[in-house]
């Protein structure tokens, strides 16, 4: 469906016949179309309807119609993704577990796992890993070398035995941790807590609802750093 949206709309594109950007508009309104699918918002589907239809009534023309209720709609449902996209790449938040895979559960408001797991792919090729979003009942697995992941739907046991997983930490894991959470704390900088003037822009580029599931602001972690380094017996 995405294909022959794109292939209509772009049917005598201005764009195209100026050569001004023939390639970098190129998939736009089908990808925005996959965007918008991915919200959950409820009125999504009635939104991306609305859309189809009159891309296919109007063709081309859909592309400058940006004050259109239908289309601004549709760029509102997919710019929330988008936003919920760059939140996935930013907030993730991996742990090796005892059978050296890494591991994380993340909880965006969008279904945005399948949109941004070959990042992870592309940044950890050599490391097999697990990114299992609970809420949309989906997981991204990745095997050593894969150059993209392999994407699952899941129901609700198989999605909780996996998040069971979770805790199944490698030994030292821990302190890894304590040892990222306590560099964050030695590079920020001060006037970010909530009585102070820093706080608003914090919780602006760094959404609180993420920070439960962020290592760096682990208060319990605090106790796993030793106060002197370990040595290679672990003494």
């Amino acid at each position: 469906m995405y294909r022959g949206f794109e292939r209509h709309v772009s049917m005598g594109c201005p764009l195209k016949r100026g050569k001004e950007c023939p390639a970098r508009c190129k998939g736009s309104c089908a990808s925005r179309l996959a965007l918008a699918a991915a919200n959950d918002d409820q009125d999504a589907p009635e939104a991306i309807h609305r859309y189809v239809r009159l891309g296919f009534s109007e063709g081309p023309r859909i592309r400058s119609m940006l004050s259109d209720k239908t289309v601004a709609e549709l760029d509102r449902l997919a710019r929330y993704t988008l936003s919920e996209c760059e939140h996935t790449r930013q907030f993730v938040r991996f742990s090796r577990l005892s059978d050296g895979t890494y591991f994380s559960t993340f909880r965006p408001k969008a279904d945005t796992i399948p949109l941004t797991c070959d990042y992870f792919a592309t940044r950890m090729r050599c490391e097999r890993f697990c990114l299992l979003d609970p809420v949309h009942h989906v997981i991204a697995m990745h095997e050593d070398g894969d150059r993209r992941c392999a994407v699952t739907r899941l129901d609700d046991r198989l999605t909780s035995e996996l998040s069971e997983h979770a805790s199944d930490l490698a030994d030292g894991e821990t302190y890894v941790h304590a040892m990222w959470k306590r560099f964050y704390d030695s590079v920020g900088l001060d006037g970010r807590d909530a009585s102070q003037r820093g706080y608003d822009l914090r919780t602006s580029w760094m959404p609180k609802r993420f920070w439960g599931g962020l290592t760096e602001l682990d208060p319990t972690l605090g106790s796993a750093m030793p106060s002197k380094p370990l040595g290679p017996s672990g003494s």
